[in-house]
């Protein structure tokens, strides 16, 4: 006996519609994954059984690959197989009406992920600091406090000792060149 996809409309696995046996899968034991599974499935107030399925034709080519000689095909897992064909020339004339919206993937179409702008490019130009007098107490770390001369800037961090004496523990000193120096418990880094 060969199982019949559960998508609405889809008529993979019937035979009276002439078609030859189609590969199908089970639902997936991964619950998130199976809910979006599910919605795809399109029928109101539904939850699949043992035998229900959903035919190769609702994935995309990249989510399952056939195995060795005899092996069947396989989704490949760690992808998160998600199906998001949706073939409408089997409908029916009462089966044109969808009961469910459908739901975007889990995620962007693999072009949309390799196009996306670059993000450090963008970092960099966010961070970027074109003169000395840009520097200003915004720049400061969380709890580093924040002084300005004519020719440079510190940001330091006060410590407190047992006998309430404070201590600058860090220091981060910029000269109007732009130069760099670290302090650690008033010891250059180097």
């Amino acid at each position: 006996m060969v199982n019949k996809c559960c998508v609405v409309n889809c008529r993979s696995n019937y035979h009276n519609y002439g078609e030859v046996s189609t590969v199908v899968f089970s639902f997936p034991k991964n619950e998130e994954l199976k809910k979006y599974w599910i919605k795809f499935v399109n029928r109101k107030d539904w939850t699949p059984t043992n035998s229900s399925v959903i035919c190769i034709k609702h994935f995309e080519k990249n989510y399952y690959k056939k195995g060795n000689k005899n092996q069947r095909f396989r989704l490949i897992k760690n992808l998160k197989p998600i199906p998001t064909i949706f073939d409408c020339t089997n409908l029916t004339e009462e089966g044109s009406l969808q009961l469910i919206k459908s739901s975007n993937s889990l995620r962007k179409s693999p072009t949309k992920r390799i196009f996306q702008p670059d993000q450090y490019e963008q970092f960099l130009l966010n961070d970027l600091i074109n003169s000395f007098n840009d520097i200003t107490e915004s720049f400061a770390p969380d709890g580093f406090s924040f002084l300005k001369y004519d020719d440079h800037v510190i940001f330091y961090k006060l410590s407190h000792s047992t006998l309430s004496i404070p201590e600058v523990t860090e220091c981060i000193r910029v000269n109007n060149e732009m130069h760099v120096k670290l302090f650690y418990r008033g010891s250059p880094l180097p």
